[in-house]
């Protein structure tokens, strides 16, 4: 994001972000962006990729390469001065695993 307001981009300049699980976690910079929605296709279950929203998942994911792909085509070329963002400590939260 700090690429994209040193390089004068709007949003999604340079991110094509995606929410494949809960986004409850993210951090609140990114909670905030709107990203593709792919929640609903988020299962650990074999018998998921030989039903009907399988095939759901792969337009998503179609329409989320068309997007990367012009995100690609429009992005600066590298400069040594973007800027770097690092998390002051920020720990990864523990997510619970389901039992079974």
């Amino acid at each position: 994001m700090e690429r994209e307001k040193s390089a004068n981009m709007v949003s999604h300049g340079l991110i094509a972000p995606v929410c494949f699980h809960d986004g409850e976690h993210f951090p609140p910079e990114a909670q905030v962006v709107q990203s593709l929605d792919l929640r609903a296709y988020a299962s650990a279950l074999p018998a998921f990729w030989n039903s009907p929203r399988s095939l759901e998942l792969e337009d998503k994911i179609k329409t989320l390469a068309v997007s990367v792909r012009k995100i690609l085509k429009a992005a600066p070329t590298f400069r040594p001065d973007w800027p770097v963002v690092e998390a002051d400590g920020a720990i990864a939260p523990k997510i619970p695993l389901g039992r079974l």
